[in-house]
């Protein structure tokens, strides 16, 4: 039942991220790279407590499981990336936790799902869409509810429970999306914007402000002439707490890579293996055996041309003869052997429409075809293929648009499709199946015919050996080896000449730190960890690491100062030659400071409250400043900017229309 995804899909992460943060009681993620019995040794089986509910290991594992399961069918080779593997936990996980989260507020709040709502969204009047999509009359296109009773009626006959399975995923899919749905309604309902907040938007956005002023940029003075005590920093920080308080444990780290790079001989090995098949690859009539037992990567029944083939040497290859081999050549993180195949002459890209009668749990591959060959007949007897489309096509992207896809290129689609739409010609009308149905094709434009090939490619990545991988893991160990602090840890870096990197803000739900990928064994360290610690050697894809824990923030705390002091020195600076600046020029006329500071006097018109000036953006206390009616006429104080410190004088507010 292939909706029932679409739909957990649609509404995933549509409640509001503070809301959750909320409500979130306890929560642990770590069962993605740990053992659960090392986690929480009173329960085995339990991964996290959600708002008190517990979530056990099986039933996430499970669910985990099914999206994983679901992304390796969208995927010839039946395989999944680390990123989508990524997904399908982070998927999975927030599923769950909204499902929860839901379900609680719902109690809370006393609401409802009937038995007769749950009747109404299978059979009445505004039944889900889905439901209408899949039981809908192949011919008419007319919603039919006896069909899902009868569905239901069948299910008793499922000998299996296969489908009585599905079934009960779908409804509960459908009821949590109207739960959803009816929360954020009233979320939504109650929030309005006040009559007196209306009217003041309204007469800012109307009037606009002209203004003078000079700028006197920070560097006038020294910024060793202003410190920055750390009460001050505190005193900031407090003034802040919202912003800096932490709504989760956050761990700072600086850390070392020892990047894992191919050696020549992990190269020469690579070549070495290409080399002793060339000869073979030249000779064989059987290329799709030859890809199949030699080369890393799938055979690919696409025909390529200058464009689209991304090699060196496209030009080389698109002229080259069937049979030849070129290589072995270097590209994209492998050597490859490539040989020509097939050679013709073909489009670009082709523009086409299509009518899908799709494959569903109610309509098998013969029925799909029945209702195919009745649009068909249709077509043949004069009727619109647009008009068709839009009555016909379970393609809804399409259908509003008489079934147009656009332009499409080689190798965007599915083999059938494909063929069918680049060895055609423009007007021609194909019937042909793929995975997703029966598709009615229409043919309406080809561009740019150009020579196209198709290869067999034996490919071998390159890849750091066992002997490169021990040597990064070496260096990585023996500087770990020289440090046990803070203090050893900078000096040792200093001495070997390695770039030191940060990574904060670490919370301990995390996975992924951007420019390190998929570190969680890295991050759980450093949650265990006491500050100052050095960890052991970390050994991810292409790179070692070793980590220093720098800082910790506990939830519910604020930053320490010498953690943050870097991020707000500047900032507090600004405020403090602002009040310099500011003081020594108070009295002044914009002419005096100007001459003063070797700077000038500048305008600015139709400042609006709104939207600024193009050349005050980056300086919203200036923009709110120009609209002070006490300033009309006057010099003010000194306003701090983004680069410098303000004097302004306003010369007049109007309204703009």
């Amino acid at each position: 039942m292939s909706f029932i995804q679409t739909i957990r899909t649609k509404y995933i992460g549509i409640v509001i991220g503070a809301l959750v943060v909320a409500l979130i009681g306890f929560l642990v993620m770590d069962a993605m790279q740990s053992n659960v019995v090392n986690i929480f040794r009173g329960d085995q089986t339990k991964l996290a407590d959600i708002n008190g509910k517990r979530l056990g290991y099986k039933e996430f594992d499970d669910l985990r499981n099914k999206y994983e399961d679901n992304l390796k069918a969208r995927n010839e080779d039946n395989s999944i990336s680390e990123e989508q593997r990524n997904q399908a936990f982070e998927q999975a996980w927030n599923d769950i936790l909204n499902d929860i989260i839901i379900d609680q507020e719902y109690e809370k709040l006393g609401l409802s799902f009937t038995d007769k709502e749950l009747q109404d969204m299978l059979t009445g009047t505004y039944a889900d869409p889905m439901v209408k999509q899949s039981f809908s009359d192949p011919n008419t296109g007319i919603f039919d509810p006896s069909k899902v009773n009868e569905y239901i009626k069948s299910l008793s006959q499922d000998k299996t429970g296969t489908e009585r399975k599905k079934w009960k995923e779908f409804e509960d899919a459908i009821i949590q999306a109207r739960k959803i749905e009816k929360y954020n309604n009233l979320i939504e309902k109650g929030i309005y914007v006040p009559t007196f907040v209306a009217k003041r938007i309204a007469k800012e956005s109307v009037e606009n402000a002209s203004i003078d002023y000079v700028q006197v940029p920070y560097s006038s003075i020294n910024d060793n002439e202003v410190k920055v005590s750390d009460d001050e920093i505190t005193n900031y920080m407090k003034k802040r707490e919202r912003i800096f308080k932490a709504t989760e444990d956050l761990v700072k780290i600086e850390y070392v890579q020892f990047n894992i790079i191919p050696s020549s001989a992990d190269s020469a090995l690579s070549l070495g293996v290409l080399d002793t098949l060339k000869n073979t690859f030249i000779s064989s009539t059987n290329n799709d055996d030859m890809v199949a037992n030699y080369s890393e990567e799938s055979m690919k029944d696409i025909y390529y041309n200058t464009k689209t083939l991304n090699t060196p040497n496209p030009l080389e290859i698109i002229s080259a003869g069937v049979g030849t081999v070129i290589g072995p050549i270097y590209n994209n993180g492998s050597y490859e052997l490539i040989k020509v195949i097939d050679k013709k002459t073909l489009p670009d890209s082709v523009k086409v429409s299509h009518i899908l009668i799709a494959f569903t749990d109610q309509r098998n591959e013969n029925e799909a075809k029945a209702s195919c060959d009745s649009i068909e007949q249709a077509l043949k007897s004069g009727m619109d293929f647009g008009q068709l489309a839009a009555q016909k096509s379970d393609d809804q992207n399409s259908a509003n648009k008489g079934g147009d896809l656009g332009y499409i290129p080689q190798g965007a689609i599915s083999k059938e499709f494909s063929d069918a739409c680049f060895f055609g010609k423009v007007g021609d009308t194909k019937v042909v199946k793929t995975n997703y149905g029966w598709h009615i094709i229409k043919i309406t434009e080809q561009k740019d015919f150009q020579p196209s090939v198709k290869l067999a490619v034996i490919s071998k990545a390159l890849q750091a050996g066992q002997e490169t991988i021990q040597q990064a893991y070496n260096k990585a160990q023996e500087f770990a080896n020289q440090t046990k602090d803070t203090k050893t840890f900078d000096e040792t870096i200093k001495k070997i000449g390695k770039d030191k990197r940060i990574a904060e803000r670490i919370t301990n739900s995390q996975s992924l730190i951007p420019g390190l990928g998929n570190v969680r064994e890295l991050i759980r360290w450093a949650h265990e960890a006491k500050v100052g610690a050095v960890s052991q050697v970390f050994n991810f894809e292409n790179q070692c690491i070793v980590a220093n824990l720098v800082s910790k923030q506990i939830k519910g705390t604020m930053p320490e100062v010498s953690s943050i002091r870097q991020q707000l020195e500047n900032i507090i600076k600004k405020e403090k030659k602002t009040q310099l600046i500011s003081e020594k020029y108070k009295g002044k006329s914009l002419e005096e400071i100007a001459a003063q500071t070797q700077t000038t006097v500048v305008s600015a018109d139709s400042i609006t409250y709104l939207q600024g000036n193009p050349q005050l953006a980056y300086d919203p206390k200036v923009v709110g400043a120009s609209f002070n009616k006490d300033l009309l006429n006057k010099v003010s104080q000194g306003i701090e900017g983004d680069q410098a410190t303000y004097f302004i004088k306003v010369k007049k507010h109007q309204r703009c229309c």
